[in-house]
């Protein structure tokens, strides 16, 4: 018998318009879903449309304001928004001869490095007035006296940085027997004569200094701090912010009879004008201090020493004990009972918007000085102790004196 194949047509119709039925209320379910939540949400998404854009216009309003000629807010200012480079809060200081050797600042680096510092302070000018970094500038260039051989200083910056450490220059101010050599008007005048006054014999060291009133000596200091900052540097420390301290300074003359000097003030105007001058550049400058100088009346600093720090704004303070010792009255054994006493008075009168950081002595007093079993991370960790208690945000360790 011949076998048939039975075509079911009917069923097969039937079956699609099921599936287009489905389909259909299907879709109208999920339109009338996408309704409902748009009602529900709509309130919420509404309002986080419209705080997103009052926060863009008032962002806008705020970089308008702050843009140069702007007049109708006068209390911006042009100044840089970037945040500051801090001091690192735990530095060491570089032995000057490394920065001549990349093999040997390399491996010192490393030493630090794995010793937990972050940061590493060199000299760009030290304390004889030598300027010890390539300068361009043309009172480094053509003064006879400043030393021939110099070292590369961006190179210098790059192998701080490689080593993962923040490069911190320290530059000294007016503590120099170098410079007068050419700012021959710059210098510390004897008794209101043209010769230069020298802070001692000059068989025992004598030397000349810098004028802090002379603007002229103002602006090579000025100068110098705007060449580190085109190198690259973000953090700098400036020592010798003072006057003359030695011998006859009852015959050191700073500016033309009858004139007063309030030596105080003329400081604070310069660190004033060097803090301004590197937070344009958005450089964070930290003006060295010695604690014993900040208890009153200064030598180096004048008559209100606070008046210095105010102005200053980031502080060193130099806090190495052996300051506050003399041969007849030694160091005692515990250090942080000999400089606890010194930072708590200073934080007790500190001006407001002050930060401090300390720099902390690593090497031993001289043996007349403390009668200690010796010097080491015990006297370290007093001194940073009483340091940090006071609120110091950065420990600097000096190891040479």
């Amino acid at each position: 018998m011949k076998e048939y194949k039975v075509k079911r047509y009917g069923r097969d119709r039937r079956h699609q318009k099921t599936a287009a039925t489905l389909k259909t209320v299907l879709m109208v379910l999920l339109i009338a879903g996408a309704c409902a939540a748009g009602w529900f949400l709509y309130d919420p998404i509404s309002a986080w449309v419209t705080e997103k854009a009052e926060e863009r216009q008032q962002r806008q309003e705020e970089q308008n304001q702050n843009q140069p000629g702007n007049t109708e807010n006068p209390g911006t200012t042009d100044e840089p928004t970037a945040e500051q480079t801090a001091l690192p809060e735990s530095c060491a200081v570089l032995d000057t001869a490394v920065l001549y050797d990349m093999a040997a600042l390399e491996n010192r680096l490393s030493a630090l490095a794995a010793e937990g510092y972050t940061g590493a302070v060199f000299d760009l000018k030290d304390g004889d007035g030598l300027v010890l970094y390539q300068s361009a500038l043309e009172d480094v260039t053509g003064n006879a006296a400043q030393t021939a051989q110099r070292y590369d200083l961006p190179a210098v910056i790059a192998k701080i940085k490689a080593a993962g450490l923040t490069p911190v220059g320290r530059l000294w101010a007016f503590d120099d027997h170098t410079a007068g050599r050419k700012l021959t008007d710059a210098t510390v005048k004897y008794n209101y004569t043209e010769t230069n006054w020298i802070h001692n014999d000059k068989e025992a060291g004598g030397h000349t200094w810098l004028n802090p009133m002379s603007e002229r000596a103002q602006g090579y200091i000025l100068s110098l701090l705007g060449e580190a900052a085109e190198n690259g540097l973000e953090v700098l420390i400036l020592e010798g912010v003072q006057f003359p301290t030695g011998y006859s300074l009852n015959l050191a003359t700073y500016a033309e009879k009858g004139v007063n000097v309030d030596k105080s003030q003329v400081l604070a105007d310069f660190t004033a004008k060097a803090a301004a001058a590197m937070k344009a550049r958005n450089v964070s400058l930290w003006t060295a201090l010695w604690l014993g100088d900040l208890s009153g009346e200064s030598v180096r600093l004048g008559g209100s020493p606070l008046d210095v720090m105010a102005s200053a704004e980031n502080c060193l303070i130099k806090a190495a004990p052996e300051q506050f010792a003399t041969r007849k009255a030694p160091l005692e054994e515990s250090i942080y009972t000999v400089m606890h006493p010194w930072w708590s008075s200073l934080s007790k009168k500190l001006p407001a918007g002050v930060t401090l950081a300390a720099e902390v002595q690593g090497y031993a007093p001289a043996a007349d000085l403390w009668q200690g079993s010796g010097w080491g991370e015990t006297q370290r960790a007093e001194q940073i102790r009483a340091a940090q208690e006071a609120g110091a945000v950065s420990i600097l360790l000096e190891q040479t004196r």
